[in-house]
């Protein structure tokens, strides 16, 4: 049978030996056996990052919070705080079980690694649960950075880059479409910075402090937009994010076609197309962008001369609700 302790220390501890750095905050401990260790389960993982969770029924706590006590909660900027607002899905409903399919392991180094546990999902194809990075010990796991985040979940790609005096968490991944044959894969990335100990959902202002955007990259983006013309105009992006000694740079491509609703059959027309490369330092407290993002800038000049967004239909739909015969009425209705 294997123990567990959960320590909610913010303070920092000891370092480890033999290093001479700045130590490390010391989260979350988990005491297991050596085969654990070794073979860590999708439980151990839970049980580590969600306080109270039920391995009996694999029940997350309703709503999540992470093993030091704080709400597993995400918080995009506004249209009204933020040149560009970040994404703004609806939750589908949570899941009854968690399993595999819920849980992203990536080894970083030797006795490290990134560990996400996903307690919502959204019809956009993000994902939100705790997030941490988590060090082997002779016991069993120290979680060494922790917060919470909210991404693509399909092939997602987790690492750590550094930036300045700072490591950030970027986390990349896929939203699919479920119903386009082929099927169509958009990519979009994330970027955390640790602080102290934790991962900060910090969106991206300019040198005076005012608000960008949030700290979320497609990588892959369309919109379309009905122009006063009747004409159809999409706008395609496709975007690139290189991590430098002191800064990020994000190079950007956008291409606008044409079409016309009333005569299908003529191809699209392209319109324009357009490039530009803007720099992220991270500063103390705030991801600083040296321009707002070349989509924003395009975009807002459609919709000044009148154009409006035709919405695009959700990635993933609600899966019906599931009954467990052997899940108790206290585990159905966990509220």
């Amino acid at each position: 049978m294997k123990r567990r302790l959960l320590v909610a220390a913010l303070a920092l501890t000891t370092p480890l030996v033999g290093c001479a750095t700045v130590p490390r905050p010391q989260l979350c401990e988990a005491a297991v056996n050596p085969r654990e260790r070794s073979f860590p389960t999708p439980d151990t993982w839970f049980g580590l990052l969600l306080h109270g969770f039920d391995a009996k029924h694999g029940a997350a706590p309703r709503p999540p919070v992470d093993c030091s006590g704080a709400p597993v909660a995400w918080e995009e900027p506004s249209a009204d705080e933020c040149r560009e607002a970040g994404p703004q899905p609806k939750p589908l409903p949570p899941k009854e079980r968690l399993d595999e399919k819920d849980l992203i392991s990536v080894t970083t180094q030797a006795n490290e690694r990134l560990v996400w546990v996903i307690t919502r999902r959204f019809d956009n194809g993000e994902g939100l649960g705790p997030v941490a990075l988590v060090e082997t010990t002779k016991k069993g796991f120290s979680v060494r950075g922790l917060g919470s985040l909210r991404g693509m979940t399909e092939n997602v790609q987790l690492r750590i880059e550094h930036v300045g005096s700072t490591d950030v968490l970027v986390a990349e991944g896929d939203a699919c479409t479920t119903e386009e044959q082929p099927q169509v894969c958009r990519r979009a990335a994330r970027i955390l910075p640790l602080r102290n100990g934790r991962f900060f959902a910090e969106a991206v202002s300019d040198s005076e402090r005012a608000c960008l955007g949030a700290g979320w990259f497609p990588l892959a983006r369309e919109q379309i937009f009905e122009m006063p013309s009747g004409l159809r105009r999409k706008f395609e992006l496709t975007s690139t994010l290189v991590f430098n000694s002191d800064s990020i740079t994000v190079q950007e491509q956008v291409s606008v076609s044409d079409s016309d609703p009333k005569q299908p059959s003529i191809p699209e027309r392209l319109y324009r197309r357009a490039q530009n490369e803007r720099k992220l330092t991270v500063e103390d407290n705030v991801l600083v962008g040296s321009a707002p993002s070349l989509w924003s800038r395009m975009v807002e000049l459609q919709v000044a001369a009148g154009a409006k967004p035709v919405p695009a239909k959700p990635l993933v739909a609600p899966e019906p609700p599931k009954e467990d015969p052997k899940a108790t009425g206290t585990a159905k209705n966990i509220p």
